[in-house]
C-alpha cells in the first residue's frame, strides 16, 4: 500500500516592505537633503511645505550656519555709478518699475536734512554722494559696504585735510550687538584716531591717536569691510603709482599692521579684490585670462602677515559651458566683490571690439571652496559703466537705516577730541 505524504504548506505569504516617504524621514535626513537645494529661496519654499520640514530648518542653527557656506548670499540687485541706476535682479514677472532704487525711493521720501546729489560725479567704487540739504555738507556713501566718508566742515576744531570714515559692523553669531566704527585721518595717513559706537549703548569710545605703520609717500586708494577687519588699500607715489599695501584694523583688538603685496600684486591699476575665505582669512582674488588667482593672508615662522598663492582656478571653459559661444570668442571678466568665500563676477563673450558692448553680461559667482560657478541672471547686453552689487543685507541693519544712523550719530561726537593735540 503506498504511502501518501500530505502536500507542503502554501509558502507563507510575505507583505512588502513599507515604502519609505518623506514624511518618514527623520530631522537629520531632511536637512542632508535640504543641503542640496540651490539656494535660499529653494529652501524657503521647502520649509514652509509643512511644519516638519520648517521645523527641521528652524531646529538647528548648525544646519542654517553650513546652508549659508555652502551656499552665495542672494545677488539683489546691481546699482551703476555715478547716477544710482539700478538693475534688479528679479524675473521678469516680479521685476520692479525701470526706476527701482531703494536708497533713491528712501531718500527722496525721508524728511531728512541729507538727500542724493547727483551733480558731483567724481566718485567710484560703489560711492554716492550725499548733500546736508541746509548746510550743504557732503559725504561720500557705499550702500554695499556701509561706508560712509566724511569732511568736517572749516568751523570744526580739527586738522586741515582730515576725514572722518564710517563703517557698519554687523552682529555676527556672536549676537555682539552693531557698530560703527569711525576712523579720523589726514591725507598722510601717519596718525589716525578710532571711535566706536555699540547699538547697545548708543555712545561713543574714542580710542587714542594711533601711528600707522605706513612709508611716507603711500596714497589711499579703496577701502573693504569684510567679518574683522577694515582694510584700506595704499598705493606708491613714485614714477609709477603701483599698489603695495595693505592696510588693516583688526575689529576685535582695534590694531592696525600692514601687509606688503607680493610683487605678482604690485601693478598700475590694480583689478584684485580683497575679501575673505569662509575661515575668515584674510584673501585677495585677481583675475587674468580666464582665471582666478587666490592669495591668502597667512603668518610666516616669524610671525610676519604675508599672501601667499593657494589656488588658481582656469574657468574659461566653464564660461564658454555657460555662455553657449565658440572657441574664438574673448571674454572680459569684471570682479564685483569677494563675500564669505564667494567671488561675485560678470563676463562678456566677443569676437571684435565693435560687438564689445552689444553682448550680453552674465552675472555670477564663484565658491572659493567648492569650486561651483553659479549663474545669478543675464543681462540682455553689456552694462557700460561701473557696476556694483546689492547683496543680501545685514541680518539687524539695513544699509538705508545704517547710513542715517551714521549721518546722524556723527553730530554727537565731541569734535575736540580729534585734534591733534586732543586729550580724553
Amino acid at each position: 500500500m503506498a504511502s501518501h505524504h500530505p502536500p507542503p504548506p502554501p509558502p507563507e505569504y510575505r507583505r512588502p516592505p513599507a515604502r519609505t516617504t518623506i514624511s518618514s524621514l527623520g530631522d537629520d535626513q531632511l536637512r542632508e537633503i535640504f543641503l542640496r537645494l540651490p539656494d535660499l529661496r529653494s529652501l524657503g519654499y521647502a520649509a514652509f511645505t509643512c511644519r516638519a520640514f520648517l521645523g527641521a530648518v528652524r531646529s538647528s542653527r548648525a544646519f542654517r550656519r553650513r546652508f549659508r557656506e555652502l551656499h552665495a548670499p542672494p545677488l539683489l540687485a546691481l546699482f551703476l555709478t555715478p547716477c544710482m541706476h539700478t538693475v534688479p535682479a528679479f524675473p521678469s514677472s516680479r521685476r520692479p518699475s525701470a526706476g527701482f532704487s531703494p536708497l533713491r525711493d528712501h531718500v527722496a521720501a525721508s524728511d531728512s536734512e541729507w538727500g542724493l546729489d547727483f551733480r558731483d560725479i567724481a566718485y567710484d567704487d560703489g560711492f554716492i554722494c550725499i548733500e546736508n540739504r541746509s548746510t550743504k555738507q557732503q559725504a561720500l556713501y557705499n550702500p554695499q559696504t556701509a561706508a560712509l566718508i566724511l569732511r568736517p566742515k572749516e568751523d570744526h576744531d580739527m586738522p586741515y585735510g582730515s576725514s572722518l570714515e564710517f563703517h557698519t559692523l554687523s552682529p555676527g553669531e556672536d549676537q555682539r550687538p552693531s557698530r560703527v566704527v569711525c576712523v579720523r585721518h589726514d591725507y598722510s595717513w601717519a596718525w589716525v584716531r578710532v571711535a566706536v559706537l555699540s547699538s547697545d549703548t548708543m555712545e561713543w569710545q574714542i580710542l587714542p591717536d594711533t601711528a600707522t605703520p605706513l612709508p611716507e609717500g603711500s596714497r589711499h586708494a579703496d577701502s573693504t569691510v569684510v567679518d574683522g577687519f577694515i582694510c584700506w588699500e595704499f598705493v606708491s607715489l613714485n614714477e609709477v603709482s603701483l599698489s603695495e599695501y595693505i592696510l588693516v584694523l583688526n575689529t576685535d583688538t582695534f590694531q592696525f599692521s600692514r601687509i606688503d603685496l607680493p610683487p605678482p600684486l604690485r601693478v598700475v591699476y590694480p583689478k584684485f579684490k580683497i575679501g575673505q575665505t569662509k575661515d575668515r582669512n584674510l584673501c585677495i582674488v585677481i583675475e587674468k585670462d580666464c582665471t582666478l588667482f587666490l592669495w591668502i593672508c597667512t603668518a610666516g615662522d616669524d610671525g610676519v602677515q604675508r599672501f601667499a598663492l593657494h589656488s588658481t582656478f582656469p574657468l574659461h571653459a566653464r564660461f564658454m559651458e555657460v555662455t553657449s559661444c565658440s572657441v574664438e570668442d574673448k571674454f572680459s571678466v569684471q570682479l564685483m566683490t569677494v563675500f564669505n568665500g564667494f567671488v561675485y563676477l560678470s563676463i562678456c563673450p566677443w569676437k571684435n571690439f565693435r560687438d564689445k558692448y552689444r553682448s550680453p553680461e552674465w552675472f555670477m559667482s564663484f565658491s572659493l571652496e567648492t569650486g561651483e560657478l553659479n549663474q545669478h541672471f543675464k543681462n540682455r547686453k553689456r552694462i557700460g559703466c561701473p557696476v556694483h552689487p546689492y547683496l543680501a543685507w545685514p541680518p539687524l541693519v539695513d544699509n538705508t537705516v545704517s547710513l542715517f544712523l551714521c549721518l546722524t550719530m556723527v553730530l554727537r561726537i565731541p569734535f575736540y577730541v580729534w585734534s591733534v593735540d586732543g586729550v580724553l
